[in-house]
């Protein structure tokens, strides 16, 4: 019997896996905002959220050909990586590579699985957040899911929208209680609530 034979007489087993895209900012000072979405010119780390969301136990898999594709660009990923095994309904975070992306807008993110076990099938799943449903991908070992990254220049205008919005706010009150009257309510506020967590930590410790 040949090896093409004994392949043949290898029961399949199909395992379901939800892959969700993730990311990271790199090189972000602590004090920075962090976007849960990805923005234009932001050096990024990226990867995936592997769950096994069926009822057979997984026995691992290699990421080749992870792509990142932007309009008529296409970023591959630089090696192949692994999936550990996954039991039903275990997940972990596998980050991949680095990149920034100078386009705003769709983009696409896609991946061939190679399963480490002979006879083993992956079916892929994405995870649509904002119905909290999954798909099915079309193909076996392979999954591919659209995501969308910010325009710089729209967070620039939203930052500037916001800045213009508490100077008006600022002068409107300023011209009908009078700044400094204002201030002084605003911070005796803040000495009543500090009054109060004084209390807490003393009744707590007491």
């Amino acid at each position: 019997m040949d090896n093409e034979e004994q392949l043949e007489l290898i029961p399949e087993k199909i395992v379901k896996l939800r892959l969700q895209f993730i990311h990271k900012p790199i090189n972000k000072k602590w004090w920075a905002k962090k976007f849960p979405f990805l923005v234009q010119n932001d050096p990024f780390e990226y990867g995936l959220k592997i769950k096994n969301i069926g009822t057979e136990p997984f026995s691992g898999a290699l990421i080749k050909e992870f792509a990142i594709k932007a309009g008529t660009l296409t970023q591959h990923a630089l090696k192949a990586v692994k999936i550990k095994p996954l039991n039903p309904g275990e997940e972990f975070d596998l980050y991949i590579d680095k990149y920034t992306l100078w386009h705003e807008g769709s983009i696409s993110t896609s991946c061939t699985l190679v399963p480490d076990k002979n006879g083993e099938v992956i079916h892929t799943y994405q995870h649509h957040r904002d119905h909290d449903a999954d798909e099915l991908f079309a193909t076996p070992n392979e999954w591919w899911h659209d995501y969308y990254c910010q325009s710089q220049q729209q967070l620039l205008q939203t930052k500037t929208n916001n800045l213009i919005l508490l100077l008006t706010t600022i002068t409107v009150v300023e011209a009908i209680f009078g700044l400094k009257e204002s201030l002084k309510y605003i911070a005796g506020i803040v000495a009543w609530s500090l009054n109060k967590v004084e209390w807490l930590f003393a009744w707590l410790a007491s």
